[in-house]
């Protein structure tokens, strides 16, 4: 039992530092909680033989702070009450227009849905239910970064760079190479981990 503990720590590391190794497609770049993903989708495979690594942020992302992060480190970056509430606001009026559109998103998506049930499916309605659904997620990626950059204009250029200090100093680390294995006795064998 000792000897898995530090190989379930390593597993339960891996996961919790990798990211989603799938583009995502129309649909998928919202989530249920309403979370963007604003990065356009690199085009893959989906197969990795090499270990997950961290991506630094996008272009998009390293320009801006989500509101947790604030939230996190108002401390740290002095952040006043007009600040906060001037960010409250923002957040709630997102808020508000985004669980409308989560709603019309999610309507879009069964369609897309059903139109992709049968055996054959008919490409010319399958496209144009993809284009409504993307519609859709456009406009709530729209909505999201109009309230991100309404959160960064509420901050100083000093609060911005603490929080970019901030931020990247509590992205995950990367992984250490995993230990090496000692073959022999036709078999393998690992240094007692």
């Amino acid at each position: 039992m000792s000897r898995r503990l530090p190989i379930l720590f390593l597993a339960i590391l891996c996961a919790a530092c990798a990211k989603k190794s799938m583009p995502p497609l129309p649909g998928d770049s919202v989530s249920a909680d309403a979370a963007v993903t604003l990065a356009t989708p690199k085009l893959t495979s989906g197969v990795s033989t090499s270990p997950p690594t961290i991506e630094p942020l996008g272009a998009i992302e390293s320009r801006l702070f989500p509101v947790d992060v604030v939230m996190e480190h108002q401390g740290a970056i002095a952040l006043d009450a007009a600040q906060r509430d001037a960010i409250t606001k923002e957040v709630a009026r997102a808020q508000t227009d985004l669980v409308k559109l989560q709603f019309d998103l999610e309507a879009e998506k069964e369609k897309l849905v059903k139109v992709l049930d049968p055996a054959k499916v008919d490409e010319a309605k399958a496209k144009d239910a993809a284009a409504s659904l993307m519609e859709r997620e456009n406009r709530i990626k729209a909505t999201h970064l109009a309230m991100l950059v309404r959160i960064k204009n509420v901050l100083t250029p000093d609060q911005q760079q603490k929080l970019k200090t901030l931020r990247d100093g509590d992205r995950c680390p990367p992984l250490p190479p995993p230990p090496p294995l000692i073959v022999g006795d036709g078999g393998r064998k690992d240094l007692g981990f």
